[in-house]
């Protein structure tokens, strides 16, 4: 099983990336690492975090766990690992407004952007989609994922 935390926090930015995202609440999503440290994206870089790190800024969360098979769990964690240090995906933020960029650069991340290429590497998303497309956000990974939640 791989767990996933949707967060959205308090702020501007946050606000701004529920409306460029139609409403959708969410506006972070991170890797919940086994050791329950959490692995994601952020304006500081791909880095592993310790769980309370944003406490007192959550407004709301929502963890989703995704079927994976032992194969699937060790490809995506050791994926997503490896992008650790690289920076943060600004450019991902005006693809939101200017889609012409291919979101699955690894040169940097947005935070959906390292979930979505971490499940393309263990076989639970497709490496290419039927449409080509600039840009994957919070929502639109939950909505990929969603299928294989649960037990």
């Amino acid at each position: 099983m791989i767990t996933l935390r949707f967060v959205s926090h308090t702020g501007i930015f946050n606000w701004a990336c529920t409306i460029a995202q139609y409403g959708f609440w969410a506006t972070h999503v991170e890797i919940v690492m086994p050791d329950g440290t959490y692995l994601g994206a952020l304006s500081d870089g791909v880095k592993i975090r310790p769980s309370n790190y944003d406490a007192g800024t959550v407004k709301r969360e929502m963890f989703l766990d995704v079927r994976a098979t032992a194969e699937q769990e060790e490809i995506f964690y050791a994926f997503a690992e490896s992008q650790i240090g690289k920076p943060y995906d600004t450019w991902a933020i005006l693809a939101f407004f200017w889609p012409s960029r291919d979101w699955q650069s690894f040169d940097s991340w947005y935070c959906a952007e390292h979930g979505g290429q971490s499940f393309a590497e263990c076989g639970i998303l497709p490496q290419e989609m039927a449409v080509k497309f600039s840009r994957v956000t919070v929502r639109d990974l939950l909505l990929l994922v969603s299928t294989r939640a649960g037990q």
